[in-house]
């Protein structure tokens, strides 16, 4: 790409040179693909469509950033605005939505050309699916509350209507200069004493041999390349009873929805592992300052929450033991976990996000703008750049998905499922029983 004279360059951030690293050095980047899905129904105006896409990419900067560059000399180039080419397409006889979109989001994307590319699919007369597909060196799962609100309010703009885009906070290339800040500054030095002393001794949890990947020994297609891939992905949706209990137990506690789930977690790792005191990854938005509440962007940074589950006496308690923890990582997230001492926590030659939960951030998945309703679709096809990660998305008041993806995908899915089983049962007891012991070892 050649850099336009309107274009600047900034630093990239410490999330950004990390996930570029991945890019060059794994093959399987399809993971690497961040994108906001919607079903429009209703009478679709194409051109707003195409004005509002536009208008998202102007009030953006991260959707037009390009990267160029290695290491610590990796830069973001921001780019003028220009129009984002909208591919419009009617699914072939016979083809499913799902299909058509499972192969869009597979399909990598270059950041280092343009990091977006925006599809629609005409399902039927008054249906069609959206697929605002974005690297995830310019997103992450916030962002894509942000990106769905401006959009409906950016075509209902576009309609005629009234509707007006929330003030905006700061852009990513800030961001990155604020981290930059923080990194420079004498606050470097209490955060990684935090972390230090409250990681030193744990372990990540023990799970390839149990749950082994399919790619582990090369399988995962027929000899000759063309078999199906195995599947990456299982899934199962908390009954409303047990998400109902679960949301009681939070408030009596009062602690979050994410806080709980965790626990149910750990609870399941500690069933079948048998460590006492686990460390598991997670990602948090990074977003405490008010400047970065409505910024599109990598943001998010990794924590490890530890808890050492074999000294609670019941669910409840180990709800407050994570609580603690939980509160802690919030207010010292700012620090990026990669840069923190290596072996401060026992890997057993893994890395220390093998095992990785995830809570999707509540989105509102049902906007209405230009006569039209934009349902918001969370897909499964994209995998996860994590070995072993646990993913769940609340859907309203009442319901919760849950996602078990396994890098390389699974040797045997009935294994994942067998896993997620176990944790809607522990979920279930925990609902039901929160100050009951905690299960037994299965």
């Amino acid at each position: 790409m050649v850099l336009s004279v309107e274009a600047r360059e900034t630093p990239a951030s410490v999330s950004q040179r990390l996930l570029w690293m991945i890019k060059h050095y794994r093959s399987d980047f399809g993971a690497l693909n961040c994108p906001v899905v919607c079903r429009i129904v209703g009478d679709l105006d194409g051109p707003a469509l195409q004005a509002a896409v536009d208008a998202l990419v102007a009030r953006h900067e991260a959707l037009r950033t390009t990267f160029h560059g290695r290491g610590a000399r990796l830069v973001q180039r921001v780019h003028p605005p220009r129009p984002q080419p909208l591919v419009w397409a009617d699914l072939a006889t016979g083809e499913s939505p799902q299909v058509a979109l499972a192969r869009d989001l597979q399909t990598p994307i270059d950041p280092g050309q343009w990091p977006t590319r925006a599809s629609v699919w005409r399902v039927g007369a008054t249906e069609h699916l959206f697929c605002l597909n974005l690297h995830h060196l310019v997103t992450d799962a916030w962002s894509t509350g942000i990106l769905l609100r401006d959009l409906v309010a950016c075509y209902d703009a576009a309609c005629g209507g009234a509707a007006v885009p929330a003030p905006r906070g700061w852009q990513m290339s800030r961001f990155a200069q604020a981290q930059q800040e923080l990194l420079a500054s004498d606050r470097l030095g209490r955060y990684q004493r935090y972390w230090r002393q409250q990681l030193a001794g744990s372990q990540i949890p023990r799970l390839d041999a149990l749950y082994p990947a399919a790619d582990a020994d090369g399988a995962g297609a027929d000899a000759d390349g063309a078999g199906a891939a195995a599947p990456r992905s299982v899934a199962a949706e908390l009954p409303a009873a047990t998400v109902a209990g679960l949301r009681e137990l939070a408030r009596r506690e009062r602690t979050t929805m994410f806080t709980v789930l965790l626990a149910a977690f750990h609870t399941q790792l500690h069933r079948l592992t048998g460590q006492p005191d686990l460390a598991v990854a997670s990602m948090f938005a990074n977003r405490s300052r008010p400047e970065v509440r409505d910024t599109v962007g990598l943001l998010a940074g990794m924590v490890l929450l530890r808890a050492q589950v074999a000294r609670q006496n019941s669910f409840a308690e180990l709800v407050r033991h994570l609580h603690a923890a939980v509160i802690s990582a919030f207010a010292y997230q700012d620090l990026p976990f990669h840069l923190l001492p290596t072996g401060l926590v026992d890997t057993g030659g893994g890395r220390a996000d093998d095992v990785m939960f995830n809570v999707m951030s509540p989105l509102r998945h049902d906007l209405t703008g230009g006569g039209a309703r934009f349902e918001l679709v969370v897909p499964t096809e994209i995998g996860s750049r994590f070995p072993f990660e646990l993913a769940l998305a609340p859907v309203g008041e009442h319901r919760v998905q849950a996602v078990l993806f396994r890098a390389g995908g699974w040797a045997d899915p009935a294994l994942g499922q067998e896993f997620l089983a176990g944790y809607l049962e522990v979920a279930a007891a925990a609902a039901h029983r929160p100050d009951a012991g905690l299960p037994a070892r299965g």
